[in-house]
């Protein structure tokens, strides 16, 4: 018995000086570990935060271009909406966008402003459009009109014309006959023509300032709608310029 139990302490004392051994050896192996540097763990972490910096920018880039790309697609929508309900005439390297106009209206003076495209900028057409014919009753004849007056809702506006820039025009037969000042639109006249878009009532009346002789007319409500179709289509357009 007292054998068994001095083989058991030898045995014992064995595992001591293994796991002794063992420990010592794993410090060891511990402290021949470098230790990260603080610089290094703080460089990381910023690189860190500046890849995701960069991910974010990356992120609102794209989503930008994609708004931009269906804002783009929605006025292009818009635009060709728009042109749709206009005639649309090459001339001279030009696009015309005009109203549907009969070739021989009512007699009467009308406001018929148009677009005019080079492919890159547009520009706004002021067109005023005085017509007549032997069997109108108010037998005005020529005018030779200078200046246009129109009562928008009950606004006044006065517009002068420079008579050099006139297109008088009879027909062979002298039946018919017109005049027509057609020109960029000035500031004034973009005015007129805005005020007219969205009104409900509009007379105009072109004459002569010298004379008094003169043509008056109350635009309708497809006379209105025409201008305003236009103005809005101009105004699409005229945001690429």
């Amino acid at each position: 018995m007292k054998k068994i139990v001095m083989i058991a302490i030898g045995i014992y004392a064995a595992l001591l000086v293994i796991g002794g051994a063992a420990y010592f050896a794993l410090s060891e192996k511990k402290a021949e570990l470098p230790l990260r540097p603080a610089a290094e763990q703080s460089e990381q972490s910023a690189q860190a935060v500046e890849a995701a910096r960069k991910a974010d920018e990356a992120k609102a880039r794209a989503e930008a271009a994609e708004k931009a790309a269906k804002e783009a697609e929605a006025k292009q929508k818009q635009r060709d909406t728009l042109a749709s309900a206009f005639e649309v005439e090459k001339r001279n390297g030009l696009t015309l966008y005009t109203g549907h106009y009969p070739k021989k209206p009512a007699p009467g003076v009308y406001l018929r402003p148009f677009v005019v495209s080079d492919g890159v900028s547009y520009a706004l057409k002021f067109d005023v459009y005085y017509y007549y014919n032997i069997d109108d009753p108010q037998q005005t004849a020529w005018v030779h009109g200078d200046a246009l007056a129109a009562s928008v809702d009950g606004r006044s506006y006065h517009l002068a014309f420079n008579t050099k820039e006139r297109r008088d025009k009879m027909s062979p037969d002298a039946e018919n006959l017109a005049e027509n000042y057609v020109h960029d639109a000035t500031k004034e006249e973009t005015a007129l023509l805005r005020a007219i878009s969205n009104a409900q009532n509009v007379s105009i009346t072109y004459y002569q300032q010298a004379t008094g002789d003169a043509r008056s007319q109350t635009l309708s409500r497809e006379d209105i709608k025409k201008i305003h179709d236009m103005m809005a289509f101009y105004d699409a357009v005229a945001q690429e310029n």
